[in-house]
């Protein structure tokens, strides 16, 4: 089957609710938001991500990019529409509509890019709000002292691990562990990541040395 890669700028809130539909669908749309706009160049949704996201209180101070393959002769019956420069290409799917658009996504949605704003603290986690500092400072503490349970955290924890994994790579931490203690949990993470979750890339995890 032919596929079209598309692209989708999206913030915190709606990335959770991606990955607890497994990486496979997007979200209904409010009533307010009659149109979905999947976009056509990864430019524009770096763009979207980067500079708006996560200036943005309903995004969670947070911006992904996410890419994702949808069946070519489904999408042609959508007219590209550009609405500004050459790279502002996106699509217009009526919200009615995105229960079938989303049958047609071709394997996961994948997160190829992230940004956070200075007021970025974390994300929901059931009822705690599960600070991304505090995540990363738990995994060192239960990697140094629990390695038998590390596992078990890094189950317990996978959204809240591949929503900050980037934010860890750029935050310091070293008034509380050291420069190599950091990149050696990282490394860790990212390792049993690969052992645990195949299926789904940690972004980030390929800079670590």
């Amino acid at each position: 089957m032919e596929t079209i890669t598309l692209y989708r700028p999206v913030g915190l809130y709606e990335m959770r609710l991606i990955l607890e539909a497994d990486s496979r669908e997007f979200p209904p749309r409010h009533s307010e938001q009659p149109l979905f706009y999947p976009v056509l160049t990864l430019e524009y949704a770096q763009q979207i991500a980067h500079d708006w996201n996560p200036k943005d209180d309903n995004s969670g101070y947070a911006g992904f990019v996410t890419e994702f393959d949808v069946d070519a002769d489904y999408l042609a019956q959508f007219e590209v529409h550009t609405v500004g420069a050459s790279v502002h290409r996106e699509l217009w799917i009526p919200a009615a509509e995105l229960v079938t658009f989303n049958q047609h996504i071709q394997g996961r949605i994948r997160i190829i890019a992230s940004y956070y704003g200075e007021r970025y603290q974390g994300i929901q986690h059931q009822h705690n709000l599960w600070f991304a500092d505090a995540i990363f400072l738990h995994l060192y503490k239960m990697a140094q002292h629990n390695p038998h349970d590390f596992h078990g955290e890094m189950f317990m924890n996978r959204d809240a691990i591949l929503l900050n994994y980037a934010y860890w790579l750029q935050h310091d931490y070293s008034q509380q562990i050291t420069a190599s203690d950091k990149n050696e949990l990282l490394k860790h993470i990212a390792e049993t990541w690969e052992m645990k979750f195949p299926h789904l890339t940690l972004f980030g995890a390929a800079s670590i040395e």
